[in-house]
């Protein structure tokens, strides 16, 4: 949340979606990177060398980071806040404020809704695929993280290159709703392969699905002022954290019931999730593209400032 609102204020919109894009390639080399401490360390070993990252992380942020927030929007913030006071109704009632942007519009309501459905599925695929490969496939805790780490490499490729590419060809609408048609597909290869290649082409898909995420952070950040970057990410978030948690438990409470039949069977909860992942598809096609598609609006709004005419209409 707080990366993609700094990110938002130093970078123009129509470069939002490919920074975030970059942001999580980082992030995902990374990930990958820790693959390989789980097998040459000891778990207690991991859990040191993971303390003093987040510690080293924790001081180069005071020491290094600067702010990024606009001058005018922190007076504006601090002016509200000044106003509030000591109203305890208000303090109490503000994180529901806060969260009202969501509602704002139809745009944000639909985005919500596809928000959610790719949370749900997204923080279940990250964890459950990890105890299925285990209990039902007997795949080793050794290969499981080798296949991590090609999977976390591919991401890597995606984020870096594939991000600008597909959106300058699609459009972010429909790069979104490409993404949320792949996660479809790549849980359906979890649910119905019995295999480790099965499985572990799914995971390659999984990041070529990931390509709707920063495009999504950038249609939120687009579509609000300098002041209210903070509010929407914090909210969009929030929403999606609630999703991360229900998500999981939905799924686990599906595998739980099928784990021990033939029909449907132990992967028919990843079958469970590619259908909420269509659901999100359905709601990314009902995107109003005037307020989607980012890159085309702003290279609109470029050529009225230079023609002294009005911005171009966005490509639906």
């Amino acid at each position: 949340s707080m990366c993609s609102t700094v990110l938002a204020d130093v970078m123009p919109p129509k470069m939002r979606s490919p920074s975030n894009g970059l942001f999580l390639a980082i992030y995902l080399f990374g990930n990958g990177m820790s693959q390989i401490l789980a097998k040459v360390l000891s778990h207690l070993m991991v859990t040191i060398v993971a303390a003093i990252l987040l510690l080293s992380a924790c001081i180069f942020i005071i020491m290094v980071f600067r702010e990024s927030l606009p001058e005018e929007a922190k007076r504006k913030a601090l002016s509200n806040r000044r106003e509030e006071g000591n109203n305890w109704g208000k303090i109490i009632l503000r994180p529901i404020r806060e969260l009202s942007i969501i509602n704002r519009n139809k745009f944000f309501r639909l985005l919500a809704f596809v928000s959610v459905c790719s949370a749900m599925t997204h923080s279940s695929d990250s964890t459950l695929i990890v105890y299925y490969m285990k209990n039902q496939l007997d795949i080793g805790y050794q290969t499981i993280a080798t296949m991590f780490f090609f999977k976390s490499l591919v991401g890597v490729l995606v984020m870096m290159f594939l991000v600008t590419l597909v959106i300058r060809c699609l459009q972010e609408k429909r790069a979104v709703t490409l993404g949320l048609m792949l996660g479809t597909i790549h849980n359906l290869f979890w649910g119905l392969s019995s295999t480790k290649w099965g499985i572990f082409a799914g995971m390659v898909a999984s990041e070529f699905a990931g390509l709707y995420f920063p495009i999504i952070v950038s249609m939120r950040s687009a579509n609000v002022g300098e002041e209210e970057q903070g509010r929407v990410q914090g909210a969009f978030f929030a929403l999606e954290a609630i999703a991360d948690a229900v998500g999981p438990v939905i799924l686990q409470g599906i595998y739980n019931q099928t784990e021990n039949t033939v029909r449907p069977g132990p992967g028919f909860m990843f079958v469970v999730a590619a259908l909420i992942y269509a659901f999100g598809a359905i709601a990314a096609c009902m995107l109003p593209a005037d307020k989607a598609n980012v890159r085309s609006r702003t290279r609109g709004e470029d050529l009225g400032r230079e023609n002294g005419t009005q911005s171009l209409p966005a490509i639906s």
